[in-house]
């Protein structure tokens, strides 16, 4: 019978292309060493599409004689840009039961595709965009479309631990607390090439719990991520010069979770575990990521543009290049010899909603398919500050102070972060289908 069942498993897995973990796991934690039941274990396949799309502004100093503009000169937002980024990708999970309600799982993407394409936003063209105009020098081509991305992702590990079940005892909650650890194993993603690996170490803690009610389980979770660069190994999320620049890392995230799954069929077991069932997910969740520096939309058109490498390139509004980091002061070396594409970004939240229905036909397999969207807040894509005055006799930023040293922060760039020139997201709209295939022992 045992063979019977892992053939089984094994069978749905070879014909099912499936997608990320579902209400129906929200709080539940594989557990091992039990009476009746010396072990757990999961077996996922999931597969996720997401399409983002967003609208890019940048600022513009509208000066006195120019249509529309006011008697005295002020800086306005006006539209340039829309990105469309589109991500395939293929995750295997797998869970199992060390002891009593506690669980060891470890997760690894399979990016089949992620592409991130530019082009004018409406009403926008070569006789006024100031990014890609059709006379002058340009920032970096607009109408683009980057590389195709894949490749294996970032490995996760993590423990849950349940001190609190329900089915144990049907008089109190399910609660949940997990931490997971996300190591830079896949290859750097740069923007003059197509990996996907993130170089950073990232950490997520959760606390989380549910309660079945008759038909109907609310579920509610809080969680924190720190995510940091791996300085022992490649990243481009490195610090400079840590007297002047403001930012190395993404900012932490916080978030929150609560939703509601209900079973309109379900067969418990003996000891009131989920056997068999039918079951609708609806939730919500929200975040807020805190400003630091990350790939963001701009990140391959700013990355791989005419002026990465050359030191002596500026942009469209350029009054410095990149010489002016110059900290040697012999006129050849400075601390930032290419333009990588991450940037500041400012503090945004983000809103998301989903449905989802999960089949569990007999007590081995699952199987879920889920819609969710989300809203991203619009938020400023280039952000660094001048640097840090460090010299008592001015309250100027200069390249060399009296004390001979340099007070710019050395991942700010005048083309993009002086205020009028700076880039801002109008929020951008992502829209995801996930399939997920779970076999269990």
């Amino acid at each position: 019978m045992a063979r019977l069942r892992f053939s089984a498993i094994l069978l749905a897995l070879a014909v099912w292309a499936p997608t990320s973990v579902v209400a129906a796991d929200f709080t539940a934690v594989s557990s091992s060493a039990d009476k009746g039941d010396p072990f757990d274990g999961t077996l996922t396949v999931r597969y996720d599409w997401a399409l983002r799309q967003s609208r890019i502004s940048r600022e513009f100093v509208c000066t006195p004689g120019l249509p529309g503009c006011p008697a005295r000169p002020t800086t306005v937002t006006r539209s340039e840009l829309d990105a469309s980024r589109v991500q395939h990708t293929m995750t295997i999970d797998a869970r199992i039961g060390l002891y009593h309600d506690l669980e060891l799982f470890a997760s690894l993407p399979l990016v089949l595709g992620d592409t991130t394409s530019l082009g004018f936003a409406g009403g926008v063209d070569g006789t006024n965009s100031t990014v890609n105009p059709a006379f002058g020098p340009s920032l970096f081509q607009a109408d683009q479309t980057g590389r195709n991305r894949t490749g294996l992702g970032d490995l996760t590990v993590g423990l849950r631990w349940a001190p609190a079940c329900q089915w144990r005892n049907a008089y109190q909650p399910t609660v949940l607390l997990g931490v997971s650890y996300t190591a830079p194993t896949g290859a750097i993603r740069r923007a003059t090439n197509a990996a996907v690996g993130m170089g950073l170490h990232t950490l997520k803690f959760d606390v989380a719990a549910s309660r079945r009610i008759l038909f109907a389980e609310p579920y509610f979770g809080v969680s924190g991520t720190i995510r940091l660069p791996n300085t022992a190994g490649s990243t481009l999320f490195q610090n400079y010069d840590s007297s002047t620049q403001s930012r190395t890392n993404p900012g932490p995230i916080l978030g929150l979770t609560a939703g509601t799954e209900f079973y309109p069929w379900l067969r418990t077991r003996a000891d009131g575990k989920p056997e068999r069932f039918v079951s609708l997910d609806l939730g919500l969740a929200a975040s807020y990521t805190f400003a630091g520096r990350e790939q963001t939309d701009l990140f391959e058109a700013l990355g791989a543009s005419a002026c990465a490498g050359d030191p002596l390139c500026t942009g469209a509004r350029g009054n410095k290049n990149l010489l002016a980091y110059d900290h040697t002061l012999d006129g050849q070396a400075q601390a930032i010899t290419t333009t990588d594409g991450v940037t500041d970004v400012s503090a945004y939240g983000t809103v998301s909603t989903w449905a989802g229905v999960t089949v569990q036909p007999i007590p081995w397999v699952s199987m879920s398919l889920r819609f969710t969207y989300t809203r991203e807040t619009s938020h400023f894509l280039t952000y660094a500050n001048t640097g840090v005055n460090s010299d008592a006799t001015n309250s100027t930023i200069e390249l060399v102070n009296d004390d001979k040293t340099n007070e710019f922060n050395p991942v700010y760039d005048s083309d993009v972060d002086d205020p009028g020139t700076r880039f801002r997201s109008d929020g951008a709209n992502i829209f995801g289908v996930m399939l997920m295939l779970s076999g269990k022992i």
